[in-house]
């Protein structure tokens, strides 16, 4: 596992708008942010290196959310659709959450 505290699971589906996007990436701090595709979808054009692209084997939410999940590496893990957003400082939110909460896992 490396350090860092939050990886970020995202199934994706084609026609992602720009605007979801710009907003993922406004995310602030040490967060891995993993868009998993579904098979035969292109990448996006994204060059910052937070961000993981993987495409699935298979096609459905389930099974790329899994696939997410299993290349995570960040000490804990969120996942959302992809027509959700988050506070850019979602990780300092999970970080003193969890400093004043360490026995709580969910």
């Amino acid at each position: 596992m490396n350090q860092g505290i939050l990886s970020i699971v995202v199934p994706t589906r084609e026609g992602l708008p720009n605007y979801w996007i710009e907003g993922l990436l406004k995310i602030k701090g040490d967060v891995e942010l993993i868009l998993v595709h579904p098979l035969g979808m292109k990448k996006l054009p994204i060059s910052n290196p937070r961000v993981q692209q993987i495409n699935s084997s298979f096609r459905g939410e389930v099974i790329q959310r899994m696939t997410g999940l299993m290349n995570a590496s960040k000490k804990y893990v969120l996942t959302i659709n992809c027509d959700e957003f988050l506070h850019p400082d979602i990780a300092e939110i999970t970080r003193q959450y969890f400093t004043k909460f360490p026995d709580n896992w969910v």
